[in-house]
């Protein structure tokens, strides 16, 4: 069976993976090191300890007027340690000649290695001692004019008793101590390193989820990514620019279609209007608004897909509402139907393109119009969090409020005269405004309920303060069925069958 060694996702994780690994594999060859090493190492150590100690030692001799040593300063080293460990350490201090001027355990005789006589200079060495090992170090000093010899001597079996009871555990504790400390720093530090070398990343990942139709001009960041994910990044804007170019020549292709599509629907029509009277004629007449009206919607859906085309500014959403509502009134006539306009005392200023806007609410009252019964009431409610509109329709299945939006999809109690693109057109409409279209079946009653919710503005301003007519029905507007984004309605006639509130 092979083993196959799975990686995780994230980079970030990764590369913590190789690094706390490679940590682990040097703490277990540092631990195996030490412990072949630990024996002549403390020898090395132990040597090097003597010499220092015996230096030490020349630093706090006490001498006579004649300049000879005769005992310790006991301010810096007590007598009774030589005094308690008489056979274990051992003190003397010999001239040139190896002759001893002070010696701890009273013997006058200069400490050399087995077979060797007194040698003066700086050494280390060991030797027997009535059958004990020990350890010594001799070490020069000068000392008016005159060079001194210390010496300075520790038995074998005292050094081993002290490794064994306190270096050995301090040596282990240490070690501990210090492992534990390094993989703390060493997480930490790679931690935020990690943290700060993949900001770019996180950057332009951030900036990935923010394209969108509308925003593929946009580009990620490629200068300050890592030199290894940069050819991505780039790659992924020339996909971006190949992209953007595709969706500019679908948009274009789609208005000059419908601009091309109007001259020749307009003459079909001039030439039927000059044909006799009769059934045909107005059927053939029928059939060329009907088919006008999708070349209408089809240009209009092509210029609310582009972002250019907004102006989006602060205005007093009062006014535009009820232009559209007035405006709107002549449908709900035609088909014997009641607008209600609601407008909340919360309300204030919308971040709008007023003849987007107007087209967006256009759109949602004559479906809402064209979809209610007889003598039934077809509702526009505002506040300061968006706006809806509901009718006493049979409404949609709860299946299909989902797709309602999308593009030349109708019901099953589909309109001869719809294309299936007036609720589209507010999707794009709602979505370059960063607003966002809900369908609700309506509760209580049958019906629909399409609600737009905004983000909240900070304009402080209240239209229904700077309104002196509000609650009154203002004059409606005369702008043609299909308004062109961009383009403010002109005011029109009063309407005649509606009601505010």
């Amino acid at each position: 069976m092979r083993f196959k060694m799975r990686w995780p996702n994230s980079l970030r994780n990764r590369v913590l993976a190789v690094l706390a690994a490679s940590m682990v594999l040097s703490a277990v060859v540092v631990g195996l090191a030490s412990m072949v090493l630990w024996e002549p190492f403390s020898r090395w150590v132990l040597r090097h300890q003597i010499e220092g100690n015996g230096k030490s030692l020349a630093e706090h001799l006490e001498f006579d007027a004649q300049g000879r040593p005769v005992g310790i300063e006991a301010r810096a080293i007590e007598p009774w340690l030589f005094d308690s460990l008489r056979n274990e350490v051992m003190l003397r201090v010999a001239d040139g000649e190896g002759r001893v001027a002070y010696a701890t355990d009273g013997v006058l005789a200069t400490i050399a290695p087995a077979g060797k006589g007194f040698e003066p200079r700086r050494q280390s060495f060991a030797f027997q001692r009535q059958g004990i090992a020990m350890h010594a170090a001799t070490v020069p000093f000068d000392r008016a004019g005159k060079r001194w010899y210390v010496q300075f001597a520790v038995t074998d079996r005292i050094v081993l008793q002290m490794r064994e009871s306190i270096g050995f555990d301090v040596f282990r504790q240490g070690v501990a101590a210090l492992g534990a400390t390094f993989v703390l720093i060493f997480m930490i530090t790679i931690h935020v390193a990690l943290r700060q070398a993949l900001l770019p990343v996180r950057a332009a990942s951030g900036a990935a989820r923010r394209i969108s139709p509308r925003t593929l001009a946009e580009r990620l960041p490629a200068a300050d990514q890592p030199r290894e994910l940069r050819p991505l990044v780039e790659a992924f804007n020339a996909a971006l620019d190949r992209l953007q170019g595709g969706f500019k020549t679908q948009q274009e292709f789609l208005s000059n279609a419908a601009h091309e599509l109007k001259t020749p629907l307009a003459l079909i029509r001039a030439q039927v209007e000059q044909a006799e009277s009769g059934a045909w004629r107005e059927q053939i007449l029928d059939d060329v608004d009907r088919v006008a009206r999708q070349v209408q919607q089809l240009l209009l859906l092509a210029e609310a897909s582009e972002q250019r085309n907004y102006r989006v500014e602060a205005i007093d959403p009062t006014p535009a509402l009820r232009e559209v509502f007035d405006f709107m009134e002549r449908v709900a006539a035609r088909h014997d139907v009641t607008l209600g306009l609601h407008l909340s005392p919360s309300l204030r200023a919308w971040r709008a393109d007023r003849g987007a806007l107007f087209t967006l609410l256009k759109n949602l009252l004559e479906n809402a119009i064209q979809h209610s019964p007889r003598e039934s009431v077809v509702t526009l409610m505002a506040d300061a969090d968006g706006f809806s509109v509901s009718d006493q329709g049979r409404g949609v299945a709860e299946k299909d409020l989902p797709r309602i939006f999308e593009r030349f999809w109708r019901g099953a109690d589909r309109r001869e005269q719809g294309a299936g693109l007036g609720l589209a057109i507010c999707t794009e409409i709602a979505a370059a405004h960063g607003w966002r279209l809900s369908a609700h079946r309506r509760v209580p009653g049958p019906g629909l309920e399409v609600r737009c919710e905004m983000a909240p503005t900070t304009d402080s301003t209240d239209p229904a303060t700077t309104d002196p007519a509000a609650g009154a029905i203002l004059p409606a507007c005369s702008t043609p069925l299909d308004t062109p984004i961009g383009s403010a309605p002109p005011e029109a006639r009063r309407p005649s069958r509606s009601f505010s509130v």
